[in-house]
């Protein structure tokens, strides 16, 4: 058995083992037998009521009564009598559509948080009956099959996510680079305007000088400045630090020493302050969508040590979810809210509920598939063992497991979006995939947002063209399972709206 999300692979096994107490229970109670009593006093009734041109009513009423024996039997078989095994070695996590893309490599479930979840109940065995055995390799089958004719294309849009919450937790960290702007940044700066470079009008040139990282100034003047106080990263060198004191903590390094050393550099210590899978990510994923991994990595790290970076992680926290910026700007300017319009005031609220929602879903997916599993013995009861049950319940098992692929076209497109947009001239093409974008393509984001539970939607509604009726009660069961986690999300600006609004 394969499962698509964490939660999802023990939730499995947990769905057949109360699934299977279910079943014992209607066994050994005898009630399992009471369906199928009724479903015959049912027929002999309906043979009684009928009149005498009906022909034999004795030799009528047995083969009705047969033929719901033999169906209702054959359910039984086929659909409650636990007989395929289930167990935390028979389930597998699907890691094809990350290996056959090769943007990631998902740890095991025994390796998350669910590892004492899991531990718990990994002594436990249970069984599925063959049809939803079947049904279950049948409809993720057809689910990743599906998946796979989508492009490769990486989450640009959770890729961004991790970008925009990476901190600078390392606080001596943020102190040195702040004594870098002091002692090589600023004065670079003014070295570069006393020589007549403050008039030039090249935009790249402009871009480049914005950052203590600049190549214009690496190359021009880091080389002659250096560090007004000792470090301890770098020794003492006679002719690099004559004429400074050898107070025996560290030399004076250049500031281009400073910057680019390996190791021990500021440059390389701010990159240690990302995940390490955050740099893997991006490189495959620059890879795929044929990018400058180099150019993406200088915009992480011009992120990083910006000060509204600094500020945040040092003094305060700021959300940037689905919608997300990297500056801060848009969340720490109530006057530039305000100039936005509603339309920025409204995601400032829906944005952390987007980004809730998106998260949530799959769990949600989870959960039902676990409460459908569960009550499978129950409704196939209830109904008498029919057929018709069987196969509405087969579609709604389906139906359920083929969300998968809707989320997934859901996720390339957004992330083709966020690509083909800020590839464009529509913004800077220094703005990778907006990074560093302060006030983003609003409408954008909540049309994309919105798509997670509109796919899905139109899915559900097109199962009842086919005369199943189960696309209301699904489509319900997802608005409603997510419906508080988004008001959570946002329920935190709310309040910031309405004093802005005041």
């Amino acid at each position: 058995m394969l499962t698509n999300s964490y939660l999802e692979y023990f939730l499995t096994l947990l769905g057949w083992v109360v699934n299977n107490g279910l079943w014992n229970i209607l066994i050994t109670t005898g009630l399992f037998a009471a369906p199928v009593a009724f479903r015959l006093i049912g027929i002999w009734l309906k043979v009684r009521e009928e009149g005498e041109d009906e022909g034999n009513k004795g030799a009528l009423s047995i083969p009705r009564m047969e033929h719901a024996i033999y169906s209702s039997f054959l359910v039984m078989i086929a659909c409650c009598m636990p007989l395929m095994n289930v167990d935390m070695s028979t389930i597998k996590y699907d890691t094809s559509r990350a290996q056959s893309c090769g943007t990631w490599t998902p740890k095991a479930p025994d390796d998350t948080g669910y590892s004492p979840v899991i531990s718990s109940i990994n002594d436990q065995t249970a069984a599925a009956p063959v049809w939803w055995y079947l049904i279950h390799k049948l409809a993720k089958g057809i689910t990743q099959a599906s998946v796979a004719t989508i492009p490769c294309r990486p989450d640009m849009r959770q890729l961004r996510f991790e970008v925009q919450h990476t901190r600078i937790n390392n606080k001596s960290l943020a102190e040195e680079l702040q004594d870098f702007t002091n002692d090589c940044y600023s004065l670079a700066l003014y070295m570069w305007k006393r020589q007549d470079q403050g008039q030039t009008k090249d935009k790249v040139t402009l871009r480049d000088i914005e950052w203590i990282g600049s190549k214009t100034f690496l190359s021009n003047y880091y080389g002659s400045l250096q560090s007004k106080t000792p470090r301890a990263e770098f020794a003492w060198n006679e002719s690099r630090d004559s004429g400074r004191p050898d107070t025996g903590r560290g030399g004076y390094p250049t500031c281009s020493e400073w910057w680019n050393k390996a190791d021990s550099g500021l440059q390389a210590r701010v990159v240690d302050q990302a995940d390490p899978g955050l740099w893997t990510r991006l490189s495959a994923a620059m890879t795929m969508i044929g990018g400058n991994a180099a150019d993406y990595k200088e915009a992480i790290i011009r992120r990083l040590v910006s000060p509204e970076s600094l500020t945040v992680s040092q003094g305060g926290h700021v959300y940037a979810g689905y919608g997300g910026n990297a500056d801060f700007t848009l969340d720490n300017s109530v006057s530039r809210v305000a100039a936005i319009g509603g339309t920025a005031l409204g995601s400032l609220a829906a944005f952390p509920a987007f980004d809730a929602m998106r998260q949530a879903l799959p769990m949600v997916q989870a959960v039902l598939l676990m409460a459908v599993v569960v009550i499978l013995p129950l409704i196939l009861a209830f109904s008498a063992y029919e057929i018709k049950t069987v196969i509405t319940l087969t579609f709604v098992l389906f139906a359920l497991n083929f969300l998968t692929f809707w989320w997934e076209l859901t996720r390339w497109l957004d992330s083709w979006l966020l690509t083909a947009l800020y590839s464009s001239d529509t913004h800077s093409s220094f703005n990778m995939a907006g990074f560093q974008n302060s006030s983003d393509d609003l409408i954008m984001n909540f049309v994309m947002a919105t798509m997670f539970l509109v796919l899905p939607a139109v899915w559900m509604g097109a199962l009842s063209w086919a005369g199943i009726r189960i696309g209301g009660a699904l489509d319900g069961a997802f608005r409603n399972g997510t419906a508080k986690v988004e008001q959570s999300g946002g329920e935190a600006v709310n309040k910031m709206k309405s004093t802005v609004k005041m």
